[in-house]
């Protein structure tokens, strides 16, 4: 699953869906806002982009095995264990749910966080501020799920 999320704020996360009667927990939102490029919770993930507004292309893949990396250009943001509950996700902004995709519920997943162009993606934003819009092409976000177990 990919597309393209308008990014806000420099910011955008993962999320899903909650279940009736499921315990209280945390928001894509209601992680820090500041701090590392990638914050991780319990079947949520907040991105910080080193571009304002702009819109990044997003690829959500689940794979068997160990994964192996993108491809050239792409760095490790790096790799965090994700539990899911009701198991649908959603990439989302400020302005709501962006791009939904489906996860096993109440399963656990290795979370790894690939992007291409964020190196330069704020040198790039401040050139094309004021001359293109939307901004594009400046970054682009791999997310891969491999099931822990």
């Amino acid at each position: 699953m990919s597309g393209t999320v308008s990014v806000d704020r420099s910011i955008f996360g993962l999320d899903e869906l909650r279940r009736e009667g499921e315990e209280p927990r945390a928001f894509w939102t209601d992680l820090p806002m500041e701090g590392p490029p990638l914050v991780v919770g319990a079947g949520v993930a907040r991105v910080l982009s080193k571009a304002q507004s702009h819109d990044v292309s997003v690829a959500v893949e689940v794979r068997s095995g160990r994964p192996e990396g993108p491809g050239e250009g792409f760095e490790l943001l790096g790799s965090w264990r994700y539990q899911t509950g009701s198991g649908e996700q959603m990439v989302c902004t400020m302005d709501g749910p962006a791009l939904t995709f489906r996860l096993r519920e109440d399963s656990g997943y290795v979370l790894q966080v690939w992007c291409r162009g964020g190196d330069t993606a704020a040198a790039r934003f401040e050139e094309l501020m004021g001359q293109v819009f939307p901004i594009t092409d400046l970054e682009e976000y791999l997310f891969v799920f491999t099931p822990d177990g």
